[in-house]
């Protein structure tokens, strides 16, 4: 054999090689189970409705296998830290592989101020619905407000993430962006209101504009001057007079006061609701009194059983 016909023997050998391999149906179909179950072992991550609904439309990016590399950081706490949250925008530290935590941040749409106006004017007439909020619950009826206003609570990532992370992998999301989505998740189940600061109120925001809204509807202009100037000295919790209650369930059997009884958790709910009274700066104030508050509450947890 020549030379000649030697060379071109091995460039189509060479050729075929670079070709890659076609899947066959049965690999396709085995391809495709397996990302719905990597789907369903992330969804089921979180335990609320709304915390999976986080999940879902984030996955809307369409790449679950990438998601999955997070979902090992997001269940080692001690991996992901500072975490907050304020307007638009998560921050966190994930530790990586390498000695420096990597600086992971999130960007969401932040909703207009004059949609944020019709929606509190919608909430202030559905207090109930805030009270189920402010309890770590989200009504579907408040997802559906938003809606109806043109946005979603949940953010619609077919568009791609918003997304940064200091770690050498470009990509998005790398496992550390996916790590802080899931992980967000887990604290979604516990504290739903997170997903309107999200959108661009914070908790305390919201139930002032509440509160304002309600002593604009039901009291003169003395008394709403009055409010706006002491608002700061108060907790801000949305007023519910008793006729309001009357009203709602007037010709029901659904007016009852009840209670649960749940061990404590690592979220003080009372003083997450409530927070901290703002003329109260200093930082020692709010250690030792969250600290009351963790006591206390195992202390009456201890007591409620005994008594069940």
């Amino acid at each position: 054999m020549d030379e000649r016909k030697k060379y071109l023997m091995d460039n189509r050998r060479n050729k075929k090689k670079d070709v890659p391999k076609r899947k066959t149906e049965y690999e396709k179909e085995r391809t495709r189970e397996e990302v719905e179950q990597i789907k369903k072992n992330l969804i089921n991550y979180a335990k609320t409705p709304w915390g999976r609904d986080w999940i879902i439309s984030n996955l809307k990016i369409g790449r679950p296998f990438r998601m999955q590399r997070g979902i090992d950081y997001a269940k080692d706490e001690e991996r992901i830290d500072n975490f907050s949250i304020s307007t638009g925008q998560i921050f966190a530290t994930v530790q990586g592989t390498a000695p420096t935590p990597y600086r992971v941040k999130i960007n969401f749409e932040i909703i207009p101020d004059e949609t944020w106006e019709k929606i509190v004017k919608e909430l202030s007439t559905r207090l109930d619905y805030i009270i189920e909020l402010l309890e770590g619950s989200l009504p579907q009826e408040i997802v559906t407000i938003f809606e109806n206003n043109g946005y979603s609570l949940f953010p619609d990532a077919t568009q791609g993430l918003d997304s940064t992370c200091s770690c050498p992998d470009k990509a998005i999301p790398c496992k550390h962006i996916a790590a802080v989505i899931l992980y967000l998740a887990g604290v979604l189940d516990y504290n739903p209101f997170l997903l309107l600061e999200l959108r661009g109120k914070s908790k305390e925001e919201i139930l002032v504009d509440l509160s304002l809204s309600q002593a604009i509807e039901s009291r003169d202009e003395s008394e709403e001057v009055s409010l706006k100037n002491n608002i700061e000295f108060k907790f801000n919790v949305p007023k519910i007079y008793i006729e309001d209650i009357t009203k709602l369930y007037s010709g029901t059997d659904e007016y009852t006061i009840g209670f649960d009884i749940k061990k404590p958790g690592k979220i003080i709910e009372t003083l997450e609701n409530l927070g901290i009274p703002k003329n109260i700066e200093n930082k020692s104030f709010e250690i030792v009194l969250r600290e009351i508050y963790r006591k206390i509450t195992s202390k009456i947890h201890e007591i409620s059983l005994e008594l069940s």
